[in-house]
């Protein structure tokens, strides 16, 4: 997310000491490939840091912040204070706190949309109202225009569908409306409704049987999916942990009484 890259502030001229700074986060450990790689690159570009003859090429460090910032976008395991993180939540997290809404709403969306967000019938048109808002801004793109020809002129118009999902939102208030990715398992379903024991019989269920199941299930299993104006920054990716809290002078402070919320958090 862009609020975490802007936090991660890797860049290419000056980018080492913070390199440095990431990676004591992350364990350098043998058996696992993308740590032991990054750390290699690291080793790497301190040698090249050290170096005092004439040309030098920065060609390590500059291998190093490129990897790293795929590692941390893609999912990096990171160990602070004895607990356990990931980039992608603490990413994430840092999109709820420095964001505005339809950028808080894009996190949910991009970190949770296989697990079946949704907005109960109430909240629909609050829901509506910030994706109306993210389209006026630009932060979502209507469509997009394209060429279905190697450099050719962009010429073809795809859809993003954004119109359809605002008349959906819009057309009532008393039915929620669910996520649901097409390369992922369709809402509704088994594992959503907390049946999977039916196998194959849970097709033999009416549609709406399904979707009340799948519905009920949702509300007893995944409370933290709901999309509502008290959930939207609130209820955070795993700890509520962000970069700005890794960068910070206390950070395992802040990082244990994370934790410590979490485990004292009611079941």
């Amino acid at each position: 997310m862009g609020p975490a890259e802007a936090a991660w502030d890797l860049d290419q001229r000056h980018g080492l000491d913070r390199a440095r700074d990431i990676l004591a986060l992350v364990p350098d450990a043998p058996d696992d490939p993308t740590s032991a790689a990054l750390h290699t690159y690291l080793r790497k570009a301190e040698e090249q840091e050290r170096a005092t003859m004439r040309p030098i090429s920065y060609e390590p460090q500059r291998h190093l912040i490129a990897w790293l910032r795929t590692c941390l976008r893609s999912g990096l395991r990171l160990v602070v204070a004895g607990v356990e993180l990931r980039s992608t939540n603490v990413a994430l997290n840092t999109a709820l706190v420095a964001g505005s809404d339809p950028v808080r709403l894009a996190a949910k969306i991009s970190g949770w949309c296989e697990a079946h967000c949704w907005v109960e019938g109430p909240e629909r048109a609050w829901l509506a109202d910030i994706i109306d808002t993210a389209l006026t801004a630009g932060l979502y793109r209507w469509g997009l225009w394209y060429s279905d020809m190697p450099a050719g002129p962009r010429d073809q118009w795809s859809d993003q569908g954004w119109e359809q999902v605002l008349d959906l939102l819009r057309a009532r208030d008393d039915e929620p409306v669910v996520m649901s990715y097409s390369a992922a398992v369709r809402f509704p379903n088994a594992a959503a409704a907390g049946q999977e024991s039916l196998g194959d019989r849970w097709y033999d269920l009416p549609k709406s049987e399904q979707w009340q199941a799948a519905m009920d299930g949702l509300r007893r299993g995944r409370p933290w999916a709901r999309l509502a104006p008290d959930t939207l920054s609130d209820v955070t990716f795993g700890l509520p942990v962000t970069v700005y809290d890794l960068l910070a002078p206390d950070r395992d402070d802040r990082v244990r009484a994370a934790a410590d919320q979490e485990e004292a958090a009611p079941l």
